[in-house]
């Protein structure tokens, strides 16, 4: 892997508050079915973001 996605991976992790496995597991996911530019790759992976941290919120508001 390279070490530019890892820590971008981590970055990503730290800010949204979740597992790194999960943003590395979410990016090659993306990065096998999309098999796109790296910017577009990297824009389909914050919109996953921006809706699961959408959803955690609904949660919380919900309980």
């Amino acid at each position: 892997m390279i070490t530019g996605q890892l820590e971008r991976a981590f970055q990503l992790a730290e800010k949204h508050k979740l597992d790194v496995s999960t943003i590395l597991e979410l990016n090659k996911i993306i990065m096998r079915e999309v098999n796109s530019s790296p910017k577009t790759e990297e824009k389909i992976l914050h919109q996953i973001l921006h809706i699961l941290e959408n959803n955690k919120q609904i949660l919380r508001e919900a309980t």
